[in-house]
């Protein structure tokens, strides 16, 4: 006699094989690292055949990232004549800083009680470090990248999904498009510092307050620069 086949049950239920993860995704991140990290020059025309040949993939999954890219304002696809970085004038870049200077207190607010000890601490040590450094082109590429990911950071630990989603572009736009900030770079490492006193002691106003500060000096640094001011 046949033994009928045993019926799942909550602790023989099938094992859920591991996905692999899309293609695309990983081609889009790779594009939009290089893109944030000014390995492509604004105004700058993307050569998919060399891309894709560079990076090892196809066109098709490139064209998905692109088109992707595109959509998020990183990239400009213009019809019969391709696809190029997009370059931001002054007027845009002032929108960005605004709108950086409304939203990042609140991340800072929002992750003051979420900031470890620990991670603080190794904060503080980077930025110490950055402001010991002298002022060359090496150093400014490593501060972008130290600037980048601490942003970058404080919305992670904010932890709300709807101000990261709001966030995204901005920063995204604002690191590739700027690398850096509107002012010499060694002059905003006593900012970060401030900043990350107060989150050290999970002082959600002070680190927001120090924050907006940061921001707003910048602002005010790029509405120099316009016509008129």
């Amino acid at each position: 006699m046949t033994t009928p086949p045993r019926q799942p049950t909550p602790d023989t239920a099938p094992i859920r094989p591991i996905l692999h993860e899309n293609l695309d995704d990983k081609i889009y991140a790779s594009v939009r690292d290089m893109l944030v990290s000014g390995q492509f020059e604004p105004g700058s025309r993307i050569v998919q055949e060399d891309l894709a040949a560079s990076l090892g993939v196809s066109r098709t999954p490139l064209i998905n990232a692109l088109k992707r890219l595109a959509q998020e304002g990183l990239l400009e696809w213009i019809p019969r004549r391709g696809i190029f970085v997009r370059q931001l004038d002054l007027a845009e870049l002032i929108g960005l800083f605004e709108v950086r200077e409304r939203l990042e207190p609140l991340a800072a607010e929002l992750a003051a009680p979420r900031v470890t000890p620990g991670e603080a601490a190794e904060m503080q040590a980077q930025w110490q470090a950055m402001d010991a450094l002298p002022d060359t082109d090496e150093s400014h590429r490593a501060f972008v990248d130290l600037d980048r990911r601490f942003h970058w950071r404080l919305i992670e630990l904010a932890g709300n999904p709807y101000l990261a989603s709001a966030m995204a572009p901005v920063n995204m736009l604002a690191a590739a498009y700027l690398h850096g900030t509107p002012r010499p770079w060694s002059d905003t490492v006593s900012d970060h510092l401030r900043i990350i006193e107060a989150l050290s002691r999970g002082d959600a106003a002070a680190s927001g307050e120090a924050m907006r500060r940061h921001i707003s000096q910048s602002l005010d640094a790029l509405r120099l620069e316009s016509p008129g001011s």
